[in-house]
Formats: structure tokens, sequence, C-alpha cells
């Protein structure tokens, strides 16, 4: 009888350390209800409070017009190379 107990404690506390071990994966937040979602709206909400989205926003235009005048520079080289043919 002795010897049962022994076994049943250690598997609970095997049990204990495997659960307390998944807990801490970073997951597990989206195993909540609704978990990743509102994290994600909370984090579009803290970033329109604090200016980081404006910020980041300024910064994708900025990565658009440098894209274009670097897209209109190729297509002129090319242009002028067909022009010299």
């Amino acid at each position: 009888m002795d010897r049962k107990i022994l076994i049943l404690a250690g598997i609970a506390a095997a049990g204990a350390a495997i659960y307390l071990t998944v807990g801490s994966l970073p997951a597990r937040a989206c195993n909540r209800t609704a978990g990743c979602t509102m994290d994600v709206l909370q984090e579009g909400h803290d970033m329109m409070q604090d200016g980081r989205a404006a910020e980041n926003m300024r910064a994708g235009q900025e990565n658009i017009a440098a894209f274009r005048r670097q897209q209109a520079a190729d297509e002129a080289a090319i242009r002028a190379r067909a022009a010299r043919q």
C-alpha cells in the first residue's frame, strides 16, 4: 500500500512539474479565450496613444516614397538604355 502511495505521489509531482513548465511557454496567451485578439487590440490601442502608430506610418510612407523613386530611376535607366540601342 505504501508503494502505491509513493508511486501516485511521484506521478502527481511529475504532472505538476510538467504543468508548470508548459504554462510558461509564450503560446499560452493564445490559448486563453480571446487572448491573442485582445492582446493585439490592446497593443494597437497603446500604439495609437503613445504615438508609435503615427511614427510607424510616417516611416512606412517614407519607405513607399523611396521605393517609388527607385522604381522611377530604374525605369528611366531602362528607357535610356533602350534609346541608345
